[in-house]
C-alpha cells in the first residue's frame, strides 16, 4: 500500500472537520425547526385556551346581565 503524502493526510482532516461541522449545523438546524413547530403548537393552544375563557366569561356575563334586569324589573314592579 503506497504511504499517503502530507498533503493527502490534511486533506482527508479538512474533510472530516467539515463534516463534523455540516452534521453539527444540520442538526442545530433540524433542533430549530423542532422548537419553531412547538412554539407554534404552544401559541395555537394558548389561543385556543384564552378564547374558551373568554367565551365562558361571556356567558357568566350575560347571566349575571339578565339576573341585574329581572331584579330591576321586580323592583320597579314592588314600587308601584
Amino acid at each position: 500500500m503506497a504511504r499517503k503524502t502530507r498533503l493527502t493526510r490534511t486533506a482527508e482532516a479538512i474533510g472530516a472537520v467539515a463534516g463534523r461541522a455540516r452534521r453539527k449545523a444540520r442538526k442545530a438546524g433540524t433542533a430549530a425547526r423542532v422548537a419553531a413547530k412547538e412554539l407554534r403548537r404552544l401559541r395555537r393552544e394558548a389561543q385556543r385556551s384564552a378564547s374558551k375563557e373568554l367565551r365562558q366569561l361571556r356567558k357568566r356575563f350575560d347571566k349575571l346581565k339578565r339576573d341585574l334586569e329581572k331584579a330591576s324589573r321586580r323592583i320597579r314592579r314592588s314600587l308601584r
